[in-house]
């Protein structure tokens, strides 16, 4: 009996070690955005939006969107999302400047990045009053980033030059689907499909 005993407790060290240097490995290369309101150059004339990685890894697959109000909480939970936007990947350290966001300042909206490591475990950033949450998981819409029914749900950041025109994509509770049975490092607002997949729930307005 005795045996037996120390032989379990040998195996249960052996798991939590393994637990342990996995949750250690995730942190080593995890990616945290935090959206920052500051002059691009030292001049007040250039202030803008932007999206900082303050993480240790490399945040990729960015998609940057607005909501008329965030509650800074996990999942939607009432928000509507809209005008996502596609940006390149920074890396620890980094950071990309928001130039479409010009004028947002002030304005009673909010602010989101959803993104992967390098292993596509998502992470969401909510930003609103000038306080930013970070979360694991999906946390924002899902939007498809592939052309479905024609179009782009998603607009690349190059081809953004302001936000004077029609909002785009906006997306609600209505349109999330979730699937529980996926792994949760989808997030609450998880879906089928990957990042370079359509998903074909989703419905544009």
């Amino acid at each position: 009996m005795l045996t037996m005993s120390v032989s379990v407790f040998a195996v249960l060290v052996s798991l939590g070690s393994l637990a342990l240097a996995y949750a250690s490995s995730r942190r080593s290369h995890r990616p945290v955005l935090q959206f920052m309101w500051e002059s691009a150059q030292g001049s007040s004339d250039a202030a803008q939006w932007w999206l900082v990685n303050v993480g240790t890894g490399p945040a990729i697959n960015i998609v940057v969107a607005q909501a008329a109000r965030t509650g800074l909480t996990r999942g939607l939970n009432g928000e509507e999302w809209f005008n996502p936007v596609l940006v390149p990947s920074i890396p620890a350290g980094g950071k990309l400047a928001l130039s479409w966001l010009v004028g947002t300042m002030g304005l009673q909206c909010g602010l989101g990045a959803s993104y992967t490591d390098v292993e596509r475990y998502f992470y969401t950033t909510k930003c609103g009053d000038d306080v930013s949450m970070f979360f694991v998981g999906l946390h924002l819409p899902r939007w498809p980033l592939l052309r479905l029914g024609g179009n782009k749900a998603v607009k690349t950041w190059w081809g953004v030059e302001s936000l004077s025109g029609p909002t785009w994509s906006a997306v609600t509770e209505s349109h999330v689907r979730l699937c529980r049975w996926l792994p949760s490092r989808f997030g609450l607002c998880r879906r089928l499909g990957g990042w370079a997949d359509p998903v074909l729930s989703y419905s544009p307005r």
